[in-house]
């Protein structure tokens, strides 16, 4: 079995359980066309964990908890950024409008909370606990972003760096983190193997999330993503480098005049993520198995998914 094959086989298992559990349509429409990556995570991580197939339909409806949670914020996602399409269609406000749109999310998000609820109250602390990360993380990302120039002109590389980084880990790892971390809850694995698969998850989050913002950066979207090479690049942004942030030309120059060197700072950091997951999944405390080699495999899977569009492999 490969990761691609297994990965095929969740996103079923999932797409399967989301149809029997959702009857309501404006949230089928928002899950429809989700790649469901994290659920996979999750289903993975119980696997590796030696879950017993009596608890299987335990990790499947945490799977389907996860793609709620997920998907409920990127409906949010969408209204906030004023994105008009989502997984290839319009976006769930374009189609039913803000108001339901919003309260949809909501839905979700109870739902999934419902899940966890009903499995113990640890899984309900760390659905609230994933959660809030998630949103502080959204609120920093939003406010990185409307600020962008006046941050690059009052704050050092390291610390713009730093910030970059926190939000990619509040706001995406923290998701990974815990679907696999869900994944060993459900395979009633010890603590510390717990914690180590929170560990992980969270590294292949990180990569993933570079990846993502590798692959706006090489196709020409300003996002918060494009300080990590332009201060490594440039070192601290004078005031022409701000023109050009407002002009919409930095990226277009950036990778005119350094464009071999930008993508070798995201290919490095992305491969130094990948490697650091791989090296906990091979972890003596996760037993042999199938499962263990498909740990080691996912990273470097789920990153080259994204990349191939610029034709990148890492």
């Amino acid at each position: 079995m490969t990761f691609t094959d297994f990965f095929h086989w969740a996103q079923n298992e999932v797409k399967k359980e989301i149809e029997k559990r959702v009857q309501d349509e404006d949230m089928k429409y928002a899950l429809a066309g989700g790649k469901m990556l994290r659920p996979a995570m999750l289903l993975l991580s119980f696997r590796a964990c030696n879950g017993e197939n009596e608890r299987y339909s335990r990790a499947l409806e945490s799977a389907v908890g996860v793609e709620l949670a997920h998907s409920a914020s990127l409906i949010h996602d969408d209204i906030m950024d004023k994105d008009i399409e989502r997984r290839g269609k319009p976006a769930l406000h374009v189609k039913k409008g803000i108001g339901v749109a919003i309260l949809t999310g909501h839905k979700m998000i109870n739902m999934a909370f419902r899940i966890s609820l009903s499995h113990s109250r640890e899984d309900a602390e760390i659905f609230l606990d994933t959660w809030n990360e998630t949103l502080i993380g959204q609120l920093k990302d939003i406010d990185f972003t409307a600020h962008l120039e006046d941050i690059i002109r009052g704050e050092s590389p390291e610390n713009l760096i730093r910030e970059y980084f926190r939000i990619i880990k509040m706001k995406t790892a923290s998701l990974f983190a815990t679907a696999c971390r869900a994944g060993a809850i459900e395979a009633e694995a010890s603590k510390e193997l717990r914690m180590h698969m929170k560990e992980y998850g969270r590294e292949v989050g990180i990569a993933y999330q570079l990846a993502d913002d590798f692959v706006d950066l090489v196709e020409g979207r300003m996002e918060e993503g494009v300080i990590l090479p332009i201060i490594k690049v440039y070192g601290k942004v004078d005031d022409a480098i701000i023109q050009k942030i407002e002009d919409g030309n930095l990226i277009k120059e950036a990778l005119k005049k350094n464009g071999s060197s930008l993508k070798k700072i995201y290919v490095e950091e992305i491969r130094k993520h990948v490697l650091r997951a791989k090296e906990l999944a091979s972890s003596p405390l996760i037993k042999e198995s199938i499962y263990k080699e498909l740990l080691k495999e996912a990273p470097g899977y789920i990153v080259n998914a994204m990349t191939k569009s610029i034709k990148v492999i890492v």
